[in-house]
């Protein structure tokens, strides 16, 4: 088989070529052959490296049965959650939700202590039938650790003893107390990998559950990421498109090029650019010689950043996304004003959007803006997300590998929840 993303280096080639990236790739041929057996890393964080691990028929299963559930009863799901565990099912829901109008609404919250926030969560839920799904590895995370109290109390006032049928948790089974919380109060339960970092979660219960609720086809979508996951292991490191991008963003990295932005052109995949902003930058960030990863979403931000991206100092790569959400038969209409637009009259919106796609791509790269590519079909579905999602878990574990960083672990952001917790403990005292 052959994957439907593909990988284009066109438009690197004033400042590497092809040449060097196989080259590296051959001298390097231990280190990528250790990654295709996942021999690098900590053992008891490599679940996700196999899709059947946490997402074969027997888990798509339990995982519909919770679905099914949550959808007949519920109008709206309230995922509580946050970092790697709600931005995989964030990217596939955010974008994918339009083709599934009669399916619950799925709010995110949990993913910040801001009491605005939580606020604003309630009025969207208004009169509503609401239940809610509480991920959280170790249940030691203040952000849905707050949330869920709040909604259990929400919960109790609405629905009284009754609240427990409307929440499922997600969390570890060999420690925390997120299952000793289920077994003791009847909420639902699902399972949070041990051996599955927070960020490398999207193709587990964590983030199938979410899409599942929202009406995607999990089963073509995780059927996806297995093709992907087969074709990606079997072609050689020297053809294999995750690691060859692997390969030319730290290529650029070494001629200077320290920032990488994903770019994408369709708003509703936005939430995918973050989804990848997470993965390698707390993938990644644990040395001074590595990437620091951004985004933009065009056009709106060609009229910011862009012209900074443009003409300012060149130490930025741009990814492209070629992917596009087409209606041919929205076309911009006629006018009796004259308004100055009157030469695009007629034209679809996705002509004119194209325009700004590859007018914006070809002056960034005339300009000396190194610029990688990834082309897809147009119109997102579950196949895409399934071969998106494999795709970029596979490229930047062997991205960190190739850097020399430990591709799970994230000591720096339990630093500051060290610090946290220590202000906290004092704030508690005085």
């Amino acid at each position: 088989m052959a994957l439907s993303l593909k990988f284009n280096e066109k438009y690197i080639d004033k400042y590497i070529g092809s040449d060097e990236i196989t080259a590296e790739i051959i001298k390097h041929k231990q280190l990528f052959d250790d990654g295709y057996a996942c021999k690098i890393g900590p053992d008891d964080r490599k679940g996700w490296f196999k899709v059947d691990n946490n997402a074969d028929e027997n888990m798509l299963k339990r995982i519909h049965k919770v679905a099914d559930k949550i959808r007949s009863q519920s109008e709206v799901l309230v995922v509580i959650g946050i970092g790697g565990s709600n931005r995989g099912s964030m990217a596939a829901v955010e974008c994918l939700k339009y083709a599934h109008p009669d399916s619950p609404e799925i709010i995110w919250a949990g993913n910040n202590v801001s009491a605005t926030a939580i606020e604003r969560v309630m009025d969207r839920i208004g009169n509503r039938s609401v239940s809610v799904y509480v991920i959280a590895k170790d249940f030691n995370t203040v952000e849905p650790g707050l949330a869920f109290r709040v909604f259990r109390q929400y919960l109790k006032q609405r629905y009284g003893d009754e609240y427990k049928e409307r929440v499922t948790v997600c969390g570890s089974e060999g420690k925390g107390n997120l299952l000793e919380l289920s077994q003791k109060y009847g909420f639902g339960f699902l399972p949070f990998p041990e051996e599955v970092g927070g960020r490398y979660c999207i193709l587990t219960p964590v983030g199938l559950l979410p899409c599942a609720v929202a009406g995607i086809d999990i089963d073509v979508l995780v059927q996806s990421a297995r093709d992907t996951e087969k074709y990606l292991k079997t072609v050689d490191a020297a053809n294999n498109p995750a690691v060859r991008y692997a390969v030319a963003r730290n290529l650029l990295m070494k001629k200077g090029f320290y920032v990488e932005s994903m770019v994408v052109n369709e708003p509703d995949l936005e939430f995918f650019a973050r989804w990848w902003l997470q993965e390698f930058g707390e993938t990644e960030g644990k040395i001074q010689e590595c990437i620091y990863p951004d985004y933009y979403v065009n056009s709106e931000d060609l009229h910011s950043i862009g012209q900074y991206v443009q003409q300012g100092r060149r130490f930025i790569t741009e990814t492209y996304l070629r992917c596009f959400k087409t209606h041919p038969d929205k076309k911009v209409p006629s006018s009796d004003v004259e308004d100055g637009f009157g030469y695009l009259e007629g034209k679809p919106y996705d002509s004119v959007n194209r325009a700004v796609y590859n007018g914006s791509l070809k002056a960034h790269y005339d300009d000396g803006v190194p610029c990688l590519e990834f082309i897809c079909p147009d119109n997102p579905d579950e196949k895409l997300f399934g071969e998106l999602f494999y795709f970029f878990l596979f490229a930047v574990y062997m991205s960190a590998n190739y850097i020399g960083v430990n591709p799970f672990n994230q000591d720096g952001v339990e630093n500051y929840k060290k610090n946290m917790y220590d202000l906290l403990e004092k704030f508690t005292k005085k």
